[in-house]
């Protein structure tokens, strides 16, 4: 799994890249994004919508768990979706129970989209409405 930021606020998650490093370095630079304070979008893509067959071990889940409690409240206020593209009608049907499990897990909603057109246009339409109506440090 590869964070690519590139396009920030649109960042890419690859599951096909392997894992980028430790587990502790992919928090490391998930917390990156979420320390830039802005809202953003994840893009996924890869693994054959595999992502949710993937199995972890008891140590790597219990790191995952910890980490995504620890951190739901930022989570929950600048990752305004993970968008996963999947070609395949059956496949996107099949992952709809997963998606509920995800967004429970990472406390961000899991959408699915037919193509990278469709989850750039559902990624823009989420970052606009997502747009402060005042920006930090200014009075409300």
């Amino acid at each position: 799994m590869l964070l690519n930021a590139a396009t920030f606020p649109i960042v890419r998650l690859s599951y096909d890249q392997g894992l980028a490093g430790t587990t502790d370095e992919a928090f490391a630079a998930f917390e990156a994004l979420l320390d830039r304070g802005t809202p953003f979008v994840i893009i996924g893509q890869g693994a054959n919508a595999d992502i949710d067959e993937h199995e972890h071990d008891p140590d790597e889940q219990r790191k995952l768990a910890l980490w995504s409690k620890k951190h739901k409240p930022r989570l929950r206020e600048f990752v305004k979706a993970l968008i996963y593209v999947e070609p395949s009608r059956a496949k996107r049907l099949g992952m709809r129970a997963f998606q509920i499990v995800s967004e429970k897990f990472w406390g961000y909603p899991m959408l699915v989209a037919a193509s990278e057109a469709e989850a750039l246009e559902m990624a823009n339409g989420l970052l606009k409405s997502a747009s402060p109506s005042r920006r930090p440090g200014e009075a409300g």
